[in-house]
């Protein structure tokens, strides 16, 4: 499905191209940029709806997330967007894209951890802090909540 300009797919559905830019993005930006050194990849990828949009030569992602169900509640993640990319509003547009995506669904609410350096973008969007600063992978994180009603 094509909302906004971007794609949602299972990982099954993506073409081995549209996996390949995706993955170079999340990897530039997570493990290159951040160092993080957990696996990029997880079991949740598997269930998981890759968002995500390509750049006009189809040979790299310019923004993406995945969306996810963990004990009924539904989980955004590993959203990145390319670096010459950034300040454009593109990342604004990506969220807001999942949002109505999920609100077409009847979905409640979207929870995230966010990296604590991106709490605000996050909270311009609507989300709400819900608990206290953890750790995940090295960076201090935030659960949020985003209300979709």
């Amino acid at each position: 499905m094509k909302l906004a300009g971007f794609d949602f797919k299972k990982i099954d559905a993506m073409t081995g191209r549209e996996l390949f830019c995706v993955e170079r993005l999340r990897c530039e930006v997570f493990v290159t940029e951040q160092e993080i050194t957990l696996p990029e990849l997880d079991d949740d990828d598997l269930s998981a709806i890759q968002v995500f949009k390509l750049n006009a030569h189809k040979n790299n992602a310019v923004a993406t997330c995945r969306i996810f169900q963990t004990e009924g509640e539904w989980m955004l993640g590993r959203v990145a967007v390319a670096q010459d990319q950034r300040g454009t509003g593109l990342g604004s547009r990506l969220m807001r894209a999942v949002h109505a995506y999920l609100q077409m669904r009847g979905v409640d609410a979207l929870f995230c951890h966010a990296q604590l350096p991106a709490q605000a973008f996050y909270e311009q969007l609507g989300y709400e802090t819900v608990g206290t600063p953890f750790d995940e992978g090295g960076i201090q994180h935030v659960l949020m909540k985003k209300s979709l009603r």
